[in-house]
């Protein structure tokens, strides 16, 4: 069968170099995904032969649309009328339709008069033209000697392909939040690792592989990495804690595993699903004291996001029904305060004495 892919719209403006490469990686995660027979790129669309359920592409980032599509040769607008004829003269029946033509190359005629003649071949058939709301959309897409012929356009998820924008190692808890950060930077290209402090013991462990198996059917068939920390050990090390920054100082040890963790595998950042101000720790005085000292990059992409609109966008990702199930593990302390004190916070990180190198070296790792 094949398959018209149109790239993300993105992808299309860069520079000539650059856009190959996004091509050629979107074509790699798309053979990850379904059985390509042959790939080509012709003016903006990657042509697929594909057999099997090409529906997996409204899941591929770096993919706007896609329609199964008939390719046909012609001499004159008259070849392509008669095709069209025959193939949709059934389909329009009784319906209002309209013939959408896009034109690249050299011709005597315009868009305009292609779709005219076009559309006078099934005009007897129908129930009449309608270019606002037709019932039946006819697409054309003629090239210098050949055409394009296909009714259905189906919507990707946009972004850029997984592979092309590096490596980041995500603080995933397993509720709401992480995930939904996880398969935003997805969306921008990114390979993610996850790094998940094991606090509620198997049952945690359990519901964050399920979730990834969730973003996985995303990943363009690239592997998600899963770092499970003994979170427990960590927690033990804060008990003289002064409780009030029991949790700043906690997600301030996350930050620095992470740390440890993206420069042990070669990643050039850390991602948290944390959203400004929707918890006492997520303060901005609380963020500054939490990352003070981190040196790479920390990448936020729910910061302006609110928790309905985050859960709405959990439902569409998949993940909704896991993350609902999640307890708030982190939730350690009722008495958190929403303006820590950098110097508390440090001193208490030194006295819990973690060893982070050790403790990535302890980690399980579980691949999805």
């Amino acid at each position: 069968m094949l398959i018209i892919v149109r790239l993300a719209g993105e992808i299309g403006i860069k520079s000539p170099r650059s856009r190959a490469n996004f091509e050629y990686s979107l074509i790699n995660n798309i053979k990850n995904v379904i059985n390509v027979k042959n790939a080509k790129i012709d003016q903006g669309y990657i042509i697929l032969d594909v057999e099997g359920d090409y529906n997996k592409l409204n899941k591929i980032f770096g993919i706007s649309s896609y329609s199964p599509a008939d390719v046909i040769s012609f001499s004159s607008l008259k070849d392509i009328s008669e095709y069209v004829r025959n193939k949709y003269s059934e389909v329009v029946k009784g319906k209002k339709f309209a013939i959408r033509v896009k034109r690249t190359g050299k011709h005597n005629f315009t868009s305009l008069d292609a779709a005219k003649v076009i559309g006078s071949t099934l005009y007897p058939y129908s129930s009449g033209v309608d270019l606002e709301n037709p019932d039946v959309e006819i697409f054309v897409d003629i090239r210098q000697d050949y055409a394009y012929v296909y009714d259905k356009v189906f919507h990707g998820p946009q972004g850029l392909p997984i592979g092309t924008t590096g490596k980041t190692v995500v603080l995933f808890s397993g509720g709401f939040d992480s995930p939904v950060a996880t398969w935003m930077m997805m969306k921008r290209g990114a390979l993610v690792i996850l790094l998940n402090f094991k606090l509620g013991g198997e049952i945690h462990k359990n519901t964050v592989i399920e979730e990834a198996k969730i973003l996985s059917e995303w990943n363009s068939g690239h592997k998600i990495r899963i770092f499970f920390v003994d979170g427990i050990k960590v927690l033990t090390s804060l008990t003289k804690v002064n409780s009030y920054i029991r949790v700043i100082t906690l997600k301030r040890i996350m930050y620095r595993t992470a740390e440890t963790l993206a420069k042990e595998i070669n990643a050039y950042s850390i991602t948290t699903g944390e959203s400004l101000s929707q918890v006492s720790s997520q303060t901005m005085k609380n963020l500054f004291v939490t990352e003070y000292n981190i040196n790479i990059p920390i990448f936020r992409p729910l910061i302006g996001f609110d928790k309905q609109e985050i859960i709405e966008l959990s439902r569409k990702i998949g993940t909704y029904e896991y993350s609902s199930k999640m307890p708030e593990y982190c939730a350690i302390s009722s008495k958190s305060t929403t303006s820590a004190k950098l110097e508390e916070v440090i001193k208490a990180e030194e006295e819990a004495n973690i060893d982070y190198k050790k403790l990535i070296e302890e980690a399980e790792i579980v691949e999805i």
